[in-house]
């Protein structure tokens, strides 16, 4: 049984859409089509049945998933075996890390890499999705988990730091508008809240002022307070660098979640994972007072 038809079936099992698995693969939903069309005809059995939503699998599938997903844990931890003894200062490097956790932040540490290191091709890949080390969706995740827990006990990786969230008004909203009082004239940007006055408003420095305006992403909430929409809970190294942001008065910085980093054992000695993982190691634990909102900043006018 050829590895490859088995990967293909695997996917499209999982997904159930030749389009999503395609996506999946990297390659066209008519390819995805074919190959399960020749395995099934190889393997002398329909292993699914083709139905207006989409691919559903027989009963042989079914039979056939539990061998395929246990073929699918012997190549991958093949795979990374045998790039676990691989020395070479040149390749490719996968990490995966959501954009609010680096932003631009990282970005000068990572072209220094690059500068050092030439030879070694980096796909960065910006998600919210917890990848799957183990079956090399990525060699190495930035993550972030609430605080004081731990990672997954099959990957190995270090606290680097705490992410510290603080609330933020620009400039001009904080002169233009009340925030205490029976009507307030202000208001909080919420994240994902139904009603105006959440449990987290409830228990914020301000529970008179309502929230308006869901918002669910922490990059685009930081452009909605400097512009004006309201006032953001944020992270305080990304809104202490913004010279249009100001923390309100009596907001106290506190621990939103931890920063890890994150690879699976197998790939402990790869050199060029290790020289990576030391690099942003260093940088992240260099920017520990901006991540954890010690950094300096001014209420200015």
């Amino acid at each position: 049984m050829d590895w490859d038809d088995v990967r293909f079936f695997l996917t499209l099992a999982r997904l159930g859409s030749v389009r999503a698995a395609g996506a999946e693969l990297g390659v066209s939903h008519s390819t995805v089509a074919r190959r399960i069309d020749q395995f099934e005809q190889k393997m002398g059995v329909r292993l699914f049945d083709r139905t207006p939503s989409g691919y559903v699998v027989t009963a042989a599938g079914e039979d056939m998933l539990g061998s395929a997903a246990q073929m699918e844990i012997e190549m991958s931890g093949l795979e990374r075996r045998l790039l676990g003894q691989d020395t070479r200062l040149e390749g490719q490097i996968s990490v995966t890390f959501p954009d609010s956790l680096t932003s631009d932040i990282l970005m000068p540490d990572i072209v220094s890499f690059n500068r050092q290191y030439p030879d070694i091709d980096l796909e960065l890949v910006l998600s919210y999705r917890v990848f799957d080390l183990s079956k090399r969706e990525a060699d190495i995740a930035l993550r972030s988990l609430r605080c004081d827990s731990s990672p997954p006990p099959h990957l190995i990786g270090r606290k680097l730091t705490s992410v510290h969230y603080a609330h933020y008004a620009s400039k001009a909203y904080l002169k233009e508008h009340d925030f205490q009082g029976d009507t307030p004239t202000a208001s909080w940007i919420r994240w994902d809240d139904s009603g105006r006055f959440p449990k987290w408003i409830q228990d914020s420095l301000l529970p008179e002022m309502p929230g308006k305006n869901n918002l669910a992403n922490g990059m685009m909430q930081l452009q909605a307070a400097k512009a004006g929409l309201g006032v953001a809970s944020l992270p305080c190294f990304a809104a202490d660098r913004e010279q249009d942001l100001v923390r309100l008065p009596g907001s106290i910085n506190t621990p939103h979640f931890d920063m890890w980093i994150l690879s699976h054992p197998d790939l402990r000695e790869t050199t060029r994972l290790r020289l990576f993982r030391d690099h942003i190691t260093k940088a992240i634990l260099q920017k520990a007072p901006l991540y954890e909102g010690r950094q300096p900043y001014v209420l200015s006018s």
